[in-house]
């Protein structure tokens, strides 16, 4: 399995900062899922926004923060991107495995904050959370989140790439 790590991924500090701010204010909206990986993952919750389904933009906020992330990654459409808001949990907690949906893409993971939270993937490597990088692998790979106990939120956005 090949995953591609990218530090530092929005060079341009004011931008990824425009974005951290917005992402990570009390005024951002972010909905409820009682699920993480499909309604029968029962194993933790967390809070979403999706900016795009099915290849259309779905929020107010796309604009904001799609752009500068897309510009960056060599891909002809984005299938699916939303933002992901992990609560503090007392240990860490795996979810299910998954992908994220059936059709031929990759998934870009951009980390929002540095915590201990991380992605895990199903040969048992472990990318954590580490702000303004972005992970890249096929979405064929099963892989989970696992909620952070350092500290209040983990942000990250997740697109998916045809």
């Amino acid at each position: 399995m090949k995953i591609k790590i990218m530090k530092n991924f929005i060079q341009e500090k004011n931008i990824f900062k425009g974005i951290k701010d917005l992402l990570m204010s009390p005024d951002f909206p972010y909905y409820y899922n009682d699920h993480v990986s499909s309604k029968k993952d029962k194993s933790d919750y967390f809070f979403s926004h999706t900016l795009c389904d099915s290849t259309q933009p779905t929020s107010d906020f796309f604009n904001e923060i799609i752009p500068p992330i897309l510009k960056r990654l060599d891909f002809k459409k984005l299938y699916r991107a939303k933002v992901n808001c992990y609560t503090q949990k007392h240990k860490l907690i795996p979810t299910r495995m998954h992908t994220d949906t059936p059709i031929k893409h990759m998934v870009a993971l951009l980390s929002i904050n540095n915590n201990n939270g991380y992605t895990l993937f199903e040969d048992g490597h472990r990318v954590l959370s580490r702000e303004n990088q972005l992970i890249l692998f096929k979405g064929d790979v099963k892989h989970c989140s696992v909620a952070q106990t350092d500290k209040n939120i983990r942000v990250n956005i997740n697109l998916n790439l045809v």
